[in-house]
């Protein structure tokens, strides 16, 4: 058996604490389903990035949003990365790329190559998309990058990319004085968008459908803070564990009943939780914070591990990727296109006013410090994932900075991958859990 086609190693499936996470692995591959079937339904799709701001246009024009980096994740989670990673490495691509573009990219070379799907694909696999949308936001290379390279095995699909921008935070000025000059930015790359859909799809936009598929995402973004802010309680009903299942319908979802559907659900499970003081674990000892990082897919074990020792985590700055309508201070608009431009730059900016306040401080902090309060949080951890330099830099001044007030406050960065197994040590990890519970212990005493 060849490298390539060698199976993956067995792995132990995490514990999850509500019924709503429990769902998830059904509802995901019923998703990825759903991209495979698209082409017998006479059906557009798209390859797409995770919170690209422009699900309900995608949604909206009846394409099947094909997401890459949760297809690559899925491949992490399974522990069936390594042979489309190898594969992206032998195209003279480096390992220290970012492990979801090399394994997508991996993946593609090799379908393109054999004229269909390769051998043992998790899931069925990922369907050669009809176009390719980029979504450049300043925090992540590939999403502009990515598939530009990957026109190398698919060059008849044409690629769109639209500049989303994060919007900087500044001290010298009022981020309200150039506030309409980034959603008039956002506006016109959404507008530009919808014409290259129109284009590839022969079809005009429903702006009406469009209206409605963006209030839909509106009350969900709503249930989702409604649901994730009764985590406050203690003891505490849901951690980050199943939070990172909990994420597919927020990142992948947006825009349908399904969603809701998933978060209203959720909601009440919690709530029913709270009422009758059944927590995550039997035992809470210690209330943690995901700071950030985003996890290692292959090791969601680690967090049975820390609830183990007595440690949830009642919140996470990972995949957090919304705030309630009514607080972002949203301007009244019939237009659809400019309500998402403008709560993506109110969004987007939603910490800056609490940063300008503090000295030496940024949104990122301030956000912390806002979960360390109100979820009486106790330690942080921070995961360092070496590929996901954008996401990852600038964790450990955040962690210096929040020192600052809460100088005793222990913390903990681990460090690994997104989806490369190889740089993974299970022994190590738990060692350093361990040494991390016993410094949480004495904080407490």
């Amino acid at each position: 058996m060849t490298t390539e086609e060698k199976k993956p190693e067995e792995r132990k499936k995490r514990r999850t604490a509500t019924e709503a996470a429990s769902k998830i692995a059904s509802m995901s591959k019923a998703m990825a389903m759903e991209g495979l079937a698209a082409k017998e339904q006479g059906k557009k799709t798209a390859f797409t990035f995770i919170f690209c701001l422009y699900d309900e246009i995608v949604r909206s024009m009846d394409i099947v949003p094909l997401w890459t980096e949760n297809f690559a994740g899925i491949c992490g989670a399974k522990r069936d990365a390594q042979r489309f990673l190898e594969r992206s490495e032998a195209q003279n691509l480096s390992r220290s790329l970012c492990t979801y573009a090399l394994c997508g990219l991996g993946f593609d070379n090799w379908r393109e190559e054999l004229g269909q799907m390769p051998p043992n694909s998790p899931w069925g696999g990922q369907p050669k998309p009809d176009m390719m949308l980029g979504s450049g936001q300043v925090i992540c290379d590939p999403r502009i990058k990515w598939y530009q390279a990957a026109q190398q095995y698919m060059p008849d699909v044409p690629v769109y990319n639209v500049s989303v921008p994060v919007i900087p935070f500044e001290r010298d000025y009022d981020l309200r004085e150039v506030t309409p000059y980034y959603v008039k930015h956002i506006m016109e790359q959404l507008r530009g968008l919808v014409a290259f859909l129109e284009k590839n799809t022969g079809k005009k936009m429903n702006y009406d459908k469009l209206i409605e598929t963006v209030d839909l995402a509106d009350r969900t973004w709503n249930m989702i803070i409604d649901a994730y802010e009764l985590r406050k309680a203690t003891p505490c009903p849901m951690g980050t564990g199943d939070a990172m299942n909990t994420m597919v319908p927020m990142s992948f979802m947006m825009g349908t009943q399904q969603a809701y559907d998933f978060f209203k659900e959720l909601h009440d499970e919690l709530k029913h939780k709270n009422e009758i003081k059944e927590g995550a674990i039997p035992n809470e000892k210690y209330r943690l914070l995901w700071g950030g990082g985003l996890p290692s897919w292959f090791a969601l074990t680690d967090f049975n591990y820390f609830e183990s020792k007595g440690a949830v985590f009642p919140a996470e700055t990972t995949y957090r990727q919304v705030e309630r309508i009514d607080r972002l201070g949203l301007s009244k608009t019939s237009d659809p296109i400019e309500h998402l431009a403008e709560r993506w730059v109110k969004w987007a900016s939603y910490w800056h006013d609490k940063a300008r306040r503090r000295v030496d401080s940024t949104p990122e902090v301030e956000r912390l410090i806002n979960y360390i309060e109100e979820y009486k949080i106790d330690g942080i951890v921070m995961h360092e994932a070496f590929s996901c330099r954008s996401w990852h830099v600038g964790l450990i001044w955040q962690l210096n900075q929040v020192k600052k007030i809460y100088r005793d406050i222990p913390t903990l960065i681990l460090e690994s991958d997104i989806i490369d197994i190889s740089s993974y040590n299970e022994a190590d990890t738990h060692a350093r859990i361990d040494a991390f519970v016993d410094t949480l212990e004495a904080s407490k005493r």
